[in-house]
């Protein structure tokens, strides 16, 4: 297990606010500094364990495709954004706070264009934070054809974090960035596309096959 790269900052920020105050505190015999270094030790271990990066090794077979994300399946529909041409499905992920934030590729293939949306702050519950919250935009060319794929904030997240550029060559499960805290991740299929996960179900990124192309 390590620790996203995405998060240092904010574990090293939390962790000298807890380290001055716990100081200072002890200096000055002041019990509210204490108890606030205390409660921000405490933050710093829940960030910790909020940025970690599980290690495993990728499985894909040819036409598969892997959640981008870990969570739960929320919504599995035919709800495509009138500028997504030639997409017929509709998968979104929602990530708690307790779930792994470090997000992956779904198939091999070749990133075509990315995009970076501002936008407001809706719980990623509602079906407009699919459109109206602050979200990346990723359109992936694979062998078998095309997926899109959306970070997307949340009423908690405030940031989505990529590392992508089009024309890059990716893999399946490959890490391509981390969303900051509760958010969403929305996949879109082609009709060539068998969904192969339901509402409620429970993925991980990287891992579970949420998706398969027809031969």
């Amino acid at each position: 297990m390590t620790i996203a790269r995405e998060g240092l900052p904010n574990i090293f920020s939390v962790m000298f606010v807890a380290a001055v105050l716990l100081g200072v505190g002890y200096g000055i015999s002041s019990l509210v500094l204490i108890t606030l270094g205390y409660i921000g030790a405490a933050i710093t271990v829940l960030c910790f364990f909020f940025f970690r990066e599980p290690q495993f090794e990728v499985v894909c077979e040819d036409g598969q495709i892997l959640s981008t994300a870990d969570g739960t399946v929320i919504v599995v529909d035919d709800s495509v954004p009138e500028d997504l041409d030639g997409y017929s499905t509709r998968v979104s992920i929602f990530l708690s706070i307790f779930d792994v934030h470090v997000n992956r590729i779904p198939a091999g293939g070749k990133i075509e264009s990315v995009r970076f949306v501002p936008g407001k702050w809706h719980s990623a519950f509602r079906p407009k934070a699919s459109t109206e919250n602050q979200h990346s935009e990723i359109e992936l060319v694979t062998p078998h054809g095309r997926i899109h794929f959306r970070q997307i904030v949340g009423s908690v997240a405030r940031r989505v974090v990529f590392d992508l550029e089009p024309g890059r060559e990716v893999t399946a499960g490959e890490r391509f960035g981390v969303m900051r805290f509760g958010s969403r991740m929305d996949h879109f299929f082609p009709p060539n596309v068998d969904v192969l996960v339901k509402k409620g179900d429970k993925v991980k990124g990287g891992r579970t096959v949420i998706g398969e192309f027809r031969s």
